[in-house]
């Protein structure tokens, strides 16, 4: 193995002193001369036409610059599918869209006179089930869908309220079910879900006198805000400027554009004045994004040796009342949805639904969580209803070098190795021999309580663009330090530690000397598609390393030169280039990064600046019949265990154990990886046992506060937290590595059900597996409620 000095190393994070002492500055943070707070009227609605908005009286209160409505722009927005405004017009599509909004001297003010607004409405019905808003009947929530403009590769159906139906077709399904010897078919379900990002969405936006505006936003895409906002005022990209300071949090929730449009427009009603918009908690959970939203349906014909021969998918996507922000989900989830398996013979339909609730974007994992339910729970299933160890079936169908998955897309050995994770957690967890999950549950315990131990493998694929770019800038400054400058944004992953480990791996520089940008600014920041996919590390790592390796091309040459030897011939550690074989004879980086001055003052070399990009080459839109194509650009591998223990008199679950093997190619910083991981598990633990997103039949959203809407606090933490790092180089990423940012959520929540299996024999296919959840099957079962006969529930099991 190639041994690193500063790669592999586990180095603090950047930014953790400015963070933790409260220096770092987020947009909440920002003042500016001048500045005007505004407040948004939301729809009391899910779906209703708007038939009147009067804001005069809004409009007479003291201190109000100006109101905003619909009216006063009428472009659509949109980046893959153009179906949106920033400001309802004619029509509200779910509850808490904005409808009108007020700018004044002070947030007080604005709120104060925001109440004034009047607004009719005509109710309309409301749906906020996928499957039943796919079907012919349901009402149209966007009558004019015909007419939108979308990219290549998506493929809405006008007439219905499906925007997207991604296809995939392979080999014969229904000769695979001909043949088989057992045929498995379950529904599965996994409910909307929120991000809850530290730091809540905001954004300031000032129009220049002179032409153009600036935007400050908390946002984890700056250029795909300022294409944006250039499409809707026709300004040149020049003119559009987007500065993201440190951001607290995103998860997907401030991926492609979400406040910066309606800020945007705001600014344009008081020219020269910043206007700024940051929103509450209650406003976060229902005026941006939410996350998941799953129907699927799974059919699989197995031979009862345990290989999988064919699968039939059909997927509901809950797209909310817009669908710009999970059309690449839909496709994404769609070509995912048999998971990690060489399966020859497919038949998926993964459709993207219209309902009345907020638009689903990206939530970490975007789509790999939502399938991996449902498949991981069929694993377990089947491997029950064959007698066979559920960690057998899948070494037996699990992909690996040299088979074919989904897409047609062959592995290689480089993409990693799922068989070595599976066999991690099966070693951690006790479940390798052919006991299956039964093991742990035999361990000692009270009557009334069951342990369990269960596993579900995973693979992802960063569902990105064909031309996804990065850059990179690497500069060496005049005392011998570098400073690295990026457009992807550092929200808490610590991208941008690992960024600068690699730059200073190719430049032999202590990490110390090392400074990456701490903020993305478009006028300066190189070109970056989004920080989204888990694909910063591997995409923008790089260019990063391109950039390191182009600046210290111009190091050895300029040394080169002014020591009279050949490149070939030169040197560099620590900061000096020097001739191999006279340590002595050499130069300081500080003498060269500007230009290194002879004694009778002649420079003898340019700044010494390093410019790189990266773009994966080969991709390629899904073919419109077979949904096939080389459209995955790499692979990351893994699987996740859990260990459980259940009180059978309250239905509570307790995880005692969460374990994440995983390959990701090579390990940049341990310490930041295990960190990311570790969160991931947690967060989905969350998504497995309490998180769900309630929609009353009116399409009201029930939960939109931290008091309704549970999340894992450090009382729920299990007892062991692990990760197993299982290095198989990737060849197309940096030093090997590949993304691993959102992986550790994928398998958890499967994870936890077949455990909860190997504890109850209960098989689960809805989330969240609550205290309910688990006393319902418990009951039918003959058990009574706890304290009436409490010793009933061990006879019972």
């Amino acid at each position: 193995m190639v041994q690193f000095k500063v790669v592999g190393q586990e180095v603090l994070r950047a930014d953790g002193i400015e963070k933790v002492t409260g220096q770092a500055r987020y947009v909440a943070d920002i003042t500016l001369p001048g500045m005007l707070y505004a407040s948004i009227l939301r729809s009391p609605h899910a779906h209703a036409r708007i038939l009147r908005v009067d804001k005069s009286r809004a409009l007479a209160v003291t201190g109000v610059k100006a109101v905003v409505t619909g009216a006063d722009f009428s472009g659509r927005i949109g980046i893959c599918l153009t179906d949106q405004y920033p400001l309802a017009r004619g029509k509200v599509r779910f509850m808490g869209e904005p409808v009108a909004a007020v700018i004044a001297s002070s947030t007080d003010l604005a709120r104060q006179a925001r109440d004034f607004i009047e607004v009719e409405y005509e109710p309309l019905a409301a749906v906020t089930d996928p499957e039943e808003a796919a079907r012919p009947e349901t009402p149209l929530i966007h009558e004019e869908l015909a007419t939108y403009k979308h990219l290549p590769g998506f493929f809405p159906e006008p007439g219905t309220n499906i925007f997207h139906h991604y296809k995939l077709r392979r080999g014969d399904v229904e000769r695979a079910f001909a043949e088989a010897d057992l045929i498995i078919e379950n529904k599965f379900t996994f409910p909307p879900n929120h991000h809850v990002a530290l730091e809540p969405h905001g954004a300031i936006a000032q129009v220049h006198p002179g032409g153009g505006m600036t935007v400050w936003c908390s946002s984890q895409a700056p250029f795909i805000v300022r294409h944006t906002l250039a499409s809707m005022f026709n300004l040149p990209l020049s003119k559009v400027r987007v500065v993201v300071p440190y951001l607290g949090g995103g998860f997907g929730g401030k991926s492609d554009v979400t406040i910066e449009p309606l800020v945007g427009v705001l600014a344009a009603a008081v020219p020269g004045r910043p206007v700024r918009l940051v929103l509450e908690r209650e406003e976060v959970f229902q005026g941006t994004v939410i996350g998941r939203g799953l129907v699927a349906y799974y059919k699989t014909a197995v031979a009862k040796d345990g290989r999988l021969l064919g699968e039939k998918i059909t997927l509901y996507w809950n797209g909310g009342g817009y669908g710009d922000y999970a059309v690449n989900i839909v496709t994404g989830g769609g070509h995912n949805s048999p998971g990690p398996y060489a399966i020859d013979n497919l038949h998926i339909d993964s459709y993207g639904v219209y309902t009345n609730t907020p638009p689903t974007g990206a939530y970490r994992g975007y789509g790999h969580p939502e399938v991996h339910w449902a498949c991981e729970r069929q694993r377990e299933i089947i491997a029950h209803k064959l007698n066979i160890n559920p960690v057998e079936l899948r070494l037996k169908n699990c992909l690996g070098p040299g088979k074919v998955n989904s897409l047609g897309q062959m592995i290689e050995e480089y993409n990693g190795r799922l068989d070595l994770c599976i066999k991690a957690v099966a070693r951690e967890l006790g479940l390798e021999e052919g006991q299956g999950n039964q093991a742990a549950a035999k361990r000692a315990l009270p009557w009334y309580r069951r342990r369990g131990a269960g596993l579900a493998a995973f693979g992802k694929s960063p569902v990105m663009t064909t031309n996804a770019q990065s850059g990179a800038i690497v500069r060496l400054n005049e005392d011998g330090t570098a400073s690295v400058s990026v457009g992807a944004v550092e929200m808490g992953q610590g991208t941008y530690t690992a960024l600068g480990q690699i730059a200073a791996e190719a430049l032999s520089l202590p990490v110390t000397k090392i400074h990456v940008v701490p903020f993305v600014d478009t006028d300066v920041s190189p070109l970056e598609w989004q920080t989204v996919a888990s694909h910063t590390t591997w995409a923008v790592g790089t260019a990063v390393l391109a950039a390191a390796r182009e600046a210290r091309k111009q190091v050895l040459a300029a040394a080169a030169t002014i020591l009279a030897v050949k490149p070939g011939e030169l040197e560099i550690e620590g900061g000096r280039v020097f001739v191999k074989s006279r340590p002595d004879k050499g130069l300081p980086f500080s003498q060269l990064a500007a230009g290194y001055t002879y004694p009778d003052g002649r420079t003898a070399n340019d700044p010494i600046i390093g410019r790189a990009t990266f773009v994966p080459r080969g991709l390629t839109y899904p073919d419109p019949e077979n949904g096939q194509g080389n459209c995955a650009a790499d692979w990351t591998y893994g699987c996740q265990g859990a260990e459980v223990e259940v009180d059978l008199r309250t239905g509570t679950i307790e995880v005692l154990k969460l374990v994440t093997a995983i390959d990701p190619g090579r390990v940049i910083n341990p310490l930041t990886a295990r960190g990311q991981i570790t969160g991931a598990m947690v967060q989905a633990m969350g998504s497995a046992l309490s998180e769900k997103l309630v929609f009353g039949p009116n399409g009201a959203m029930r939960n939109p506060t931290l008091t309704d809407y549970k999340i894992p606090t450090a009382m729920d933490m299990p007892a062991e937290l692990k990760t197993i790092f299982i290095e198989t180089p990737d060849q197309t990423g940096p030093f090997g590595a590949r993304g691993l940012g959102e992986h550790g959520a994928v398998a958890i929540p499967p994870a936890i059900a077949n455990a909860l299996y190997a504890a109850l024999g209960i098989d689960f296919y809805e989330l969240p597996l609550t205290p309910d959840a688990v006393l319902r099957p418990l009951k039918k079962m003959g058990a009574k409620p706890a304290g009436k006969g409490d010793e009933k529930y061990a006879r019972v099991l």
